[in-house]
């Protein structure tokens, strides 16, 4: 495989040269030369550089890792200790404190990477080596988020915030610059895998990058070079996207991946919009702003285009709008016309969503669309409507209860042949506080935190789970990990109310997935579904791909497969820990296998639990699974039918539930009624 970038970028022809990931080289080549190159026999796929994107205070406590003797440090008597967690991402501040390396063990004798960091900042046992130019705000945070040191007396927008940690405070960082601000390239995001994976020695890696379109596996670099490492017993951790809360946009839909929602959380960053007639709303913005105080409001309706505001003057007023477009845009065209301020508010179907996950540069606040009548109300009633806003900071509420958050990329993959849910949990992403770059410069220790909200931030958070997992269950492979984390995971509350969809008031699984993580029973699941990594040879295969693409392209482990020897699956019976079907009136039936092996009691019986989706008719066989002994494999069938009642297109959703004693081993079970494209 040749991976081309443009030859107009400054450097050698030969960028870098494959072992492990794939077999192939990145060059910066002319049209002219890759239509050349494809001509020759052993060139399988000549694929651009594509551009991808970049997509703690209290989490400790929220995901409960933190409480004494109950908590998931405790239980697992591990912080991380001895894994290397390899953060893919845009730069890093060496010296902030978060990565001091007090209490730290050296690194492993297995790590073998250099130290590259901007202005010759040594390395010690907590950052233990890596690249970065020059310090990132996104970089920084998602690092701390996922292994950050222990730092007492935070200070957050001036205020006290407590003791921050990352989720794995003891396990090292090593930590890999591949983006530039927030794009990223695939080529050093592939060729960085294979340096993390195969030459440091890293043991999870951490990526709040995607692509914005879906791609087949084998032209989607990120499941490229992570299929080779998690071959490898690597850990590949990835974001779900910030597309939300539009269906079908979930990115890093590769099975081999853990791809991450994000929730919302108890924190908010309040913007406070004060009417004319004293009625007061509070509202979220990412960034603290001056006040405006006293200011014209106009309200304007319907779409925002070229153009539109050429008929209201808004000069020096708060324009108020039901957002449908962009809020970059928005924000731009309101500066551009000369607003000062900008209040806006989704839909009706979106009406209690407020959480803001775009960093907008004017005075601004996201308010419920009740909120949002309540402005046009006021604006309808007087013919001097007026307002002002402030930022009022960082507000941390504790009896708040978290929801998926509407900017967090739905699914299912726009994909037919990809045939599992997606996205695979959820973690806490919205107003998450960690390390942020200082702004002196020199080599003393930075204490700076910060605010950021995204999938690129709940991502990390899980990152540094697994971390903490591998310390405690060495002998688990990626996809028992995976496993343990997804059946375990929380979809009720501690009141027992249902986790919601932040935009509908209600559950969605392709909004979370299999459920908010809980890092504590994810240590002792009791069953898992595993796979080896011949398993997934017959899922590639399936997925239509002919054998020189899989051979040279997919991984190094596939040199030389054969299809006819490993057979085909659908995606539906690969054997993972959620179930995905499609149920058409032309095909309502089907039959999906799966094989859970039990890690928990030797001796133990699991019986069947299934909450069937609407319409659909659901049987278990055997309904009840016996085990005598600890790695013992059992399978059943599931078989779903489609009822006559059920809806021509749309979504449905349910759960199969084994359950013995104290431990509940969940899937979600997800039925489309209408076939995706291909």
């Amino acid at each position: 495989m040749v991976l081309r970038e443009a030859l107009s970028h400054v450097g050698p022809r030969l960028v870098f040269s494959f072992q492990h990931v794939v077999s192939g080289f990145a060059a910066r080549l002319t049209d002219r030369e890759v239509a050349e190159l494809s001509k020759l026999p052993w060139c399988v796929e000549a694929l651009p550089d594509a551009t991808l994107r970049i997509t703690t205070t209290y989490t400790p406590e929220l995901l409960g890792v933190s409480a004494p003797a109950t908590g998931a440090w405790s239980v697992a008597g591990s912080m991380g200790e001895g894994v290397i967690v390899g953060v893919l991402d845009n730069g890093i501040d060496p010296w902030h404190v978060s990565f001091l390396d007090d209490g730290m063990q050296p690194p492993p004798a297995k790590w073998r990477g250099g130290c590259h960091f901007a202005g010759g900042a040594p390395c010690n046992k907590k950052l233990i080596g890596g690249r970065s130019r020059a310090p990132q705000e996104h970089g920084t945070h998602t690092s701390g988020t996922a292994v950050g040191a222990f730092v007492r007396d935070v200070q957050l927008l001036g205020a006290p915030a407590g003791a921050a940690s990352g989720m794995a405070p003891r396990a090292h960082l090593a930590f890999y610059e591949v983006c530039l601000a927030d794009t990223c390239s695939a080529t050093e995001v592939l060729s960085v895998t294979e340096k993390g994976a195969f030459q440091d020695g890293v043991d999870v890696i951490s990526m709040s990058i995607g692509d914005d379109t879906q791609k087949p596996f084998y032209k989607d670099l990120i499941a490229v070079g992570s299929f080779s490492a998690v071959l490898s017993g690597v850990f590949v951790s990835t974001s779900a996207g910030n597309a939300g809360p539009l269906e079908r946009t979930v990115t890093n839909c590769a099975p081999w991946l853990l791809t991450v929602a994000a929730s919302t959380m108890g924190r908010r960053l309040v913007s406070r919009l004060e009417l004319g007639n004293g009625v007061v709303i509070d509202g979220e913005n990412l960034n603290p702003y001056e006040p405006v105080k006293d200011r014209p409001l106009v309200f304007i309706a319907g779409m925002f285009a070229d153009g539109a505001l050429s008929a209201v003057d808004v000069r020096g007023k708060i324009v108020a709008c039901q957002r449908k477009e962009d809020p970059f845009m928005l924000a731009e065209m309101i500066q551009k016309a000369g607003g000062v301020g900008m209040v806006s508010w989704s839909g009706p179907k979106r009406g209690a969503a407020t959480t803001p996950v775009d960093d907008l540069t004017i005075a601004a606040a996201r308010v419920t669309h009740a909120d949002g009548e309540k402005i046009i109300a006021y604006v309808n009633s007087t013919p001097n409507p007026t307002a002002s806003l402030s930022f009022a900071g960082a507000v941390l509420n504790r009896a708040s209860l978290p929801a998926i958050a509407e900017y967090s990329s739905r699914g299912p993959c726009n994909m037919s042949s990809v045939g599992v849910l997606k996205p695979d949990i959820t973690g806490p992403g919205t107003a998450i506080a960690a390390s942020v770059p200082g702004g002196a410069n020199g080599t003393a220790p930075t204490r700076t935190f910060g605010l950021h909200s995204g999938t690129s931030m709940s991502t990390p958070h899980l990152s540094g789970i697994v971390a903490m997992i591998k310390k405690a269950r060495p002998q688990w492979s990626p996809a028992a990990i995976k496993s343990a984390l997804m059946t375990t995971a929380d979809v009720t509350h501690p009141d027992g109310t249902p986790i919601v969809d932040e935009t509908t008031g209600k559950p969605n699984c392709f909004a979370m997935g299999a459920g908010f993580v809980n890092p504590t029973r994810a240590l002792d699941p009791g069953l898992v579904y595993d796979l080896a990594p011949a398993d997934y040879i017959p899922y590639v295969c399936g997925l239509g791909y002919n054998e020189s693409v899989m051979s040279e392209i997919m991984a190094q482990p596939l040199q030389n497969v054969s299809c006819a020897k490993a057979g085909r699956i659908q995606g539906k019976d690969l054997n993972y820990p959620s179930i995905m079907v499609t149920l058409t009136p032309a095909a309502p039936e089907v039959e999906v296998k799966r094989a859970v092996t039990n890690i928990g009691d030797p001796v133990s019986a699991y019986t069947l639990e299934v909450v069937p989706p609407e319409d659909v008719a659901v049987e278990v066989v055997p309904n009840v699974l016996t085990f005598g002994s600890v790695n013992q494999r059992m399978e059943f069938t599931v078989k779903l039918k489609r009822g006559p009642n059920a809806t021509a297109v749309g979504t449905a959703e349910g759960s199969l539930r084994w359950v013995s004693g104290k431990r509940s081993v969940r899937s979600p079970i997800a039925v489309l009624f209408e076939p995706l494209p291909n």
